[in-house]
């Protein structure tokens, strides 16, 4: 609710005993249908596989890495992704066979305002739009805004990128506008849609 100042000017709702948020740490959560865990390079076994199920590269279009090629350079790509300071990498396992299926990251962390990011969200083609790819997100938000009280969380995508959009919107996020020019990625520039969820939503 908006409160107003002693000059009759409006403020946006008071956050009563907020201090920074504290790092997230490498957790493992599970759920009913999947397990997220820390990305590791021995992960590389299953979705090198998986991700050669299909023989094109459609699903890479709008990351800013290519598939790997093969299986080393997929090692070598998990090890990068694992050494990146500025970003959390998971894993997504299935929880009744224990394949990984997907890697996502979280970036953006802003812990002075308690804001973080969903990014370079990977499913494999048996996890898409399944149960396993709804609950590693709701597991991820849960954590952050329940677990560890951040208040906000943003996915940012290519306008084109129709399939992310879609999974944003079904999850619950709500479109805020879009940062044109914003990237350039393969040699081609980007208009970025961003989305948002909030604690409060």
């Amino acid at each position: 609710m908006q409160t107003q100042n002693r000059y009759g000017q409006t403020l946006g709702r008071e956050v009563k005993e907020w201090s920074p948020r504290p790092h997230p740490e490498k957790v493992t959560l599970q759920g009913n249908y999947t397990i997220i865990c820390p990305l590791a390079p021995d992960h590389a076994e299953d979705l090198y596989r998986e991700w050669q199920s299909i023989d094109d590269d459609r699903d890479w279009t709008y990351l800013t890495e290519s598939k790997p090629a093969t299986k080393e350079a997929c090692y070598t790509y998990f090890r990068n992704l694992c050494a990146d300071p500025k970003t959390l990498h998971f894993s997504v396992k299935d929880k009744t066979n224990g394949i990984v299926k997907g890697i996502f990251c979280i970036t953006g962390l802003d812990y002075e305002n308690g804001g973080f990011h969903i990014a370079d969200i990977n499913w494999t083609p048996p996890m898409k739009r399944t149960r396993i790819s709804t609950e590693a997100l709701f597991l991820v938000l849960e954590y952050f805004f329940d677990k560890l009280k951040f208040r906000r969380c943003e996915w940012r995508t290519n306008i084109n990128n129709l399939t992310s959009i879609a999974s944003a919107e079904r999850i619950g996020f709500k479109k805020e506008g879009i940062l044109r020019d914003k990237k350039i990625t393969k040699g081609h520039s980007e208009d970025i849609a961003v989305f948002s969820i909030t604690a409060v939503d």
